[in-house]
C-alpha cells in the first residue's frame, strides 16, 4: 500500500503543477496581449509625432522664407540711413564753406521761395 500511496500522491503533485503552469501560461499569453496593444499605442503616437514635426518642419521653413525677406528689409533700410546720413553730411559740409554773404542769399531766395509758394496757395 505505501506503494500505491506514493504513487497516489506523486500524481496528486504531479496533476497540482500541471494545474498551475496552465494557470501561469494563461495568464502569460495575456500579459503578451497587452504588451501588443501597449507597442500598438505606441505606434499610434510615433505616427503622430512624427506628422506633427512635419507640419513644424513646414512652419520652421516659412519663418525662416520671412525672416529673410524680413532681413533684406532691414538691409534695404540700414542702406538708406547710411544714404541719407551721407546726404545729410554733404549738404551740412556745403553750408559750412559758404561764406556770409552767400548764406544771406541762399536764406532769402529760400524764405522768398516759401512765401510766393504759401501766397499763391492761400491766393493772395
Amino acid at each position: 500500500m505505501s506503494g500505491t500511496r506514493y504513487t497516489n500522491a506523486l500524481i496528486v503533485i504531479c496533476m497540482t503543477f500541471l494545474a498551475f503552469t496552465l494557470f501561469n501560461v494563461r495568464g502569460l499569453k495575456t500579459d503578451i496581449e497587452g504588451f501588443n496593444e501597449r507597442i500598438d499605442n505606441i505606434g499610434a503616437e510615433i505616427d503622430s509625432i512624427q506628422t506633427m514635426n512635419k507640419e513644424l518642419d513646414g512652419l520652421i521653413e516659412s519663418l525662416h522664407s520671412e525672416l529673410e525677406l524680413i532681413d533684406g528689409d532691414i538691409d534695404r533700410v540700414q542702406n538708406n540711413i547710411y544714404t541719407i546720413r551721407r546726404n545729410t553730411d554733404e549738404q551740412k559740409n556745403s553750408v559750412d564753406n559758404l561764406t556770409l554773404s552767400e548764406l544771406q542769399k541762399f536764406f532769402a531766395d529760400r524764405y522768398d521761395s516759401i512765401i510766393k509758394r504759401t501766397s499763391s496757395e492761400t491766393g493772395n
